[in-house]
């Protein structure tokens, strides 16, 4: 994802977005568009056209009429032609997105990398709404899955969540350091070598996703031969191999049993608070550094004033206090392993893994950053090959994507880049489809007992998303 979303990115989404939609908005800030009254037309401004490049590139000039219905054209500007009726691009548009919602959700990836492109390729968005209106599409997922999965249990230990808070803290904090400086470099870099490496890199990720489900998909075929012959289920061995044992001994005692609920609870409450404050200053900071010197946003009724001097302090703000964050929380980690306290995760903990993973978290945001895409279609891939199981990467990405598509979206709604009906019913096909993506996992999952099933979706989301990048980057770069 979340992600993105998320966000996507994030928080990942958010940093991403933010940042992606600022030259954008700045350039279509410039044109100024007008409503006529009488004919349901847009027109843009005689005085303007002339010296404006990014209205040349759509082949428009003075005098020329942009029409209503065209939504590209139309969104430049603050009028928007209605939601309703669908014109025949909205049903294949929002019908692409509902398929690809529903294999995310499979994964626990919010599917920003097959929903951008479909926005801006099938339902005609330009770049800045296309994203705010994924980013919310994609919190809408979000809520979803993070309902769905807030009563589900570890599927080896049934006293603990299917969240691996653990394993969020460790990781989250360091994937948006990466994607602060991958969105700075996004800059700096050609596009046509992104664009390159994007393929590369995604298509290495699929890969090995892939080739990790067919791994998984195979130990499950020899368990359940070795069942069959054996002819007692009640002795089957784990069907995932990076299952680990129980580390803490069973005991027959109701009371043993709701001790540790009542502690992996309390934990994963406290966790939670702990990268909710972790947010909200990375939002706030991001609010700031997101907005030019004498820049208005009438939807807030307020004006910001962040000069370059100001969007670097805050940049540079927002990265030590995620180092500071991600060292507190080394330290808080390593003091309960050294003092025999339970660690609810499906990593083993140590010194030299508690330093190592979280840099490999943030070359994970530095790739969401540099490509724009959502955290979660490489922090899924990376859980699983951590050896996290499948049900718990899923989980937990989707955990980590609610963060961020929330900050990006209310960052979008401060400054005034969401319109309101278009937003919610992209949050609601989110949530739905994600429901339905769900619920078919389930489904799934509960008749054939396949773990590999939900490696196998985020394997093939990142294949769909590295080809739809791939070609809404082409497009965009034939046609800037």
């Amino acid at each position: 994802m979340p992600s993105s979303s998320t966000l996507r990115w994030l928080g990942l989404l958010l940093l991403l977005l933010l940042q992606l939609t600022t030259a954008i908005g700045d350039a279509a800030a410039t044109i100024p568009v007008v409503l006529n009254p009488e004919n349901g037309s847009v027109s843009s401004d005689n005085n303007n056209n002339n010296n404006n490049p990014l209205m040349s590139s759509f082949g428009y000039g003075v005098d020329q009429v942009v029409p209503i219905h065209d939504r590209f054209l139309a969104l430049i500007g603050d009028e928007l032609p209605p939601l309703f009726p669908f014109q025949w691009r909205d049903y294949l548009g929002f019908g692409v997105a509902v398929v690809g919602l529903m294999l995310a959700a499979g994964g626990g990836i919010g599917g920003g990398g097959i929903l951008v492109p479909t926005y801006i390729l099938l339902l005609d968005f330009p770049v800045k709404r296309a994203i705010s209106l994924v980013s919310v599409t994609v919190f809408g997922g979000a809520i979803a899955n993070n309902i769905l999965n807030a009563r589900k249990r570890h599927p080896d230990h049934n006293h603990r969540s299917v969240i691996d808070w653990t394993l969020i803290l460790q990781l989250e904090p360091m994937t948006i350091a990466g994607t602060i400086l991958g969105t700075l470099l996004n800059k700096a870099l050609p596009a046509l070598l992104l664009v390159i490496l994007m393929v590369a890199l995604l298509s290495y990720t699929a890969h090995k996703t892939l080739t990790k489900a067919n791994e998984l998909n195979q130990k499950e075929n020899e368990a359940a031969a070795r069942v069959k012959e054996g002819g007692n289920k009640g002795e089957t061995q784990p069907l995932i191999a990076d299952s680990k044992p129980m580390d803490v001994e069973r005991q027959d005692t109701d009371e043993l049993d709701l001790d540790k609920d009542f502690l992996s609870t309390q934990a994963d409450v406290w966790s939670a608070t702990r990268l909710a404050v972790l947010f909200v200053i990375v939002t706030a900071l991001n609010l700031l550094s997101g907005t030019h010197e004498g820049e208005t946003n009438s939807k807030m009724g307020s004006s910001f004033n962040c000069g370059p001097w100001c969007f670097w302090t805050a940049e540079a703000f927002m990265i030590i206090v995620i180092f500071m964050f991600v060292i507190c929380e080394r330290r808080s980690l390593l003091r309960r392993i050294d003092s025999g306290v339970p660690i609810y995760s499906d990593i083993v903990w140590t010194k030299e893994n508690t330093v190592r993973y979280p840099c490999y978290s943030m070359g994970a945001g530095l790739v969401a950053g540099l490509f724009g895409v959502g955290g979660g279609i490489i922090n899924g891939p990376l859980m699983l090959a951590l050896g996290v199981h499948p049900a718990v990467a899923s989980a937990s990405s989707a955990c980590m994507i609610l963060f961020t598509s929330l900050t990006a979206t209310l960052s979008f709604i401060a400054f005034g880049i969401l319109v309101p009906d278009y937003a919610i019913f992209c949050m609601l096909v989110g949530f739905v489809s994600t429901v339905l993506g769900q619920l078919g996992m389930s489904v799934l999952l509960k008749r054939y007992q396949r773990n590999s099933y939900i490696a196998y979706c985020i394997g093939l989301v990142v294949a769909i998303s590295a080809v739809a990048m791939v070609i809404e980057s082409i497009v965009a770069i034939m046609h800037p």
